[in-house]
């Protein structure tokens, strides 16, 4: 693996992109144990992804000269199905219904620590930054997560978090 890249990236990008869902569950559920834990699933999953990003600011960055770049954000609705589980919930679930929401997120981390999908991230765009698909001339193709405009011809300074995703540099900047 190169610098910035890691075993836990995937599985935090997976728990970063439900934390909305879990605010939402948070509102929804009546039991405090439930609420407590939807929230610090919530916390844990903005603060991870932040430090995620952040992180690569100590770590060296190569040049993109961009190709093709498009908002990957159009593939999220999609993703936005697993959404309406909050809505499907009872406000006091009993322990199947539990198991059965334990059984719903572990199929669907498996599914986005074992697909392309890393990029679909509401915490991402809800923070300001951009996702976008890109290639550049050298043949990397993948993800592009920044908070500025790219076109095609412009060069990006970024490090991997990923195989598929980059992290521009200039988004790091405050």
């Amino acid at each position: 693996m190169a610098a910035g890249e890691g075993l836990l990236t995937k599985p935090v990008m997976f728990l970063s992109s439900y934390a909305p869902l879990f605010v939402m569950l948070t509102i929804r559920f009546d039991g405090r144990n439930l609420r407590v834990a939807c929230f610090a699933a919530a916390v844990i999953g903005v603060t991870a992804v932040v430090l995620l990003v952040r992180r690569q600011a100590g770590v060296s960055a190569g040049d993109y000269v961009i190709v093709t770049a498009r908002s990957a954000g159009g593939e999220a609705s999609a993703y936005l199905a697993g959404y309406l589980l909050p809505f499907l919930t009872v406000s006091e679930p009993s322990s199947r219904d539990l198991l059965a929401y334990g059984v719903f997120f572990l199929v669907a981390g498996v599914v986005h620590v074992r697909t392309g999908i890393i990029q679909v991230n509401p915490v991402l765009f809800v923070l300001g930054w951009k996702v976008l698909a890109v290639e550049d001339e050298n043949g990397y193709s993948g993800y592009l997560i920044t908070k500025k405009r790219v076109l095609r011809g412009d060069t990006v300074r970024a490090s991997r978090i990923s195989d598929d995703v980059i992290v521009d540099h200039a988004a790091l900047e405050p």
